[in-house]
């Protein structure tokens, strides 16, 4: 009797006639025979060690989801005898698909996978199913997903035109439709800062913009992943006025030509003026007089032989 690690074993040893001596080596020929019958009266069969069929996982897309014309579809099988290559199938809509497949060495874990191009709108049944090394199964994965292949549409109801904007401020307003998986999330942007997402709302503010004409882009986006033209969004268009200029300073000027004493000359401006725009000057009598004189000169020909007349200098 012979023991082989692993699963026990009865071999019987069977008589030859011919018995060579090669080399100096006796060369038995021994043939393994049927199992030998057991202290019960029956055969030593090896006992199953697993009976369970192989472990299935949808992978992608889910069950349930919407997505686009092109479709990648998984189904991932897990078994500890390792899964039959030769069982594995994967159909959609009731056609087999010329799958792929991916396995560890053990062939203990395998995905059957393939790409699907340009779907017809609607829903869709995928299925997917395996056998282990021994016979147990099959596992049948069956699910359903929906594609929309159809764009958002997408309005902006404010601001229309170029209106200005006069607090600096603005609240962009749109509408969005989609058939048939309906709007999932809105992407907003000003002029060149960053798109981001603000949810399903349908109106968002912008404060404190600068002077200038401002640009405001609106993207739609539907459950499948599709969204409005981005060579082409909606664009609207508002304007922030520049401020007034400020207003030129004031001269008030106080002249007493009976004195020689010192008079004030005050620069004043509205409140608008800065405070460094505000001086106090200090002349004598006679260059207030002299000011006066230069602002009181007259203008022509003849105003000024008048004013050489009377004051007999240029």
């Amino acid at each position: 009797m012979l023991s082989f690690r692993g699963k026990a074993r009865s071999v019987r040893l069977v008589p030859v006639s011919l018995v060579s001596l090669w080399f100096g080596v006796l060369v038995v020929v021994a043939v393994a025979c049927a199992p030998l019958p057991s202290a019960s009266g029956g055969s030593e069969t090896p006992a199953l060690t697993d009976t369970s069929p192989p472990t299935g996982t949808i992978e992608n897309p889910l069950p349930g989801s919407w997505e686009d014309s092109y479709v990648y579809i998984e189904a991932l099988f897990v078994d500890p005898d390792g899964v039959s290559s030769g069982s594995l199938s994967l159909a959609l809509d009731g056609f087999s698909l010329s799958y792929d497949r991916s396995a560890d060495p053990s062939w203990r874990s395998v995905r059957v996978y393939d790409y699907v191009y340009g779907l017809e709108e609607g829903p869709h049944t995928v299925e997917a199913r395996a056998q282990d090394i021994l016979g147990n199964g099959p596992t049948v994965l069956t699910w359903s997903f929906s594609v929309d292949d159809t764009d958002p549409i997408l309005t902006i109801t404010y601001p229309v035109g170029n209106p200005l904007l006069a607090n600096a401020s603005v609240v962009l307003a749109w509408t969005g439709s989609d058939v048939p998986s309906g709007i999932d999330h809105y992407r907003v942007q000003a002029d060149d800062g960053p798109m981001f997402n603000v949810g399903n709302v349908t109106s968002f503010p912008f404060h404190a913009l600068a002077p200038g004409i401002h640009f405001f882009r609106v993207m739609a986006y539907d459950k499948a992943g599709n969204y409005n033209s981005l060579s082409d969004p909606p664009i609207a268009v508002a304007t922030v006025p520049n401020p007034p200029p400020a207003a030129p300073p004031v001269v008030n000027a106080t002249v007493n030509a009976t004195t020689n004493a010192a008079i004030q000359v005050t620069l004043s401006g509205p409140d608008q003026v800065p405070a460094w725009g505000i001086g106090l000057i200090v002349i004598t009598t006679a260059e207030a007089v002299a000011v006066a004189a230069l602002a009181l000169r007259p203008r022509g020909e003849a105003g000024r032989r008048a004013w050489l007349k009377r004051y007999g200098r240029t």
